[in-house]
């Protein structure tokens, strides 16, 4: 069982991911001279980079349902 500080610091190692994803996400959308990123939800997004549903959803402002019906739309 991870400690207090090795579960911190995983939650700080996975923001730390996703504020990287969204980054370089926007890079690529707002300069055409770079490879066009392919085509994801936020919700995807933030997966992708290691997040959480439960972080998903409070960092969207949505419900955890709302996060998982997101996700499943974007693997079909």
């Amino acid at each position: 069982m991870p400690t207090e500080f090795e579960a911190n610091a995983d939650a700080i190692h996975r923001k730390l991911n996703a504020l990287l994803a969204v980054t370089v996400q926007r890079l690529l959308i707002e300069d055409p001279s770079l490879a066009a990123p392919r085509p994801r939800t936020i919700d995807q997004l933030l997966s992708d980079a290691g997040l959480r549903q439960a972080e998903i959803a409070d960092l969207l402002g949505k419900t955890p349902q709302a996060v998982s019906q997101a996700l499943s739309r974007s693997k079909k």
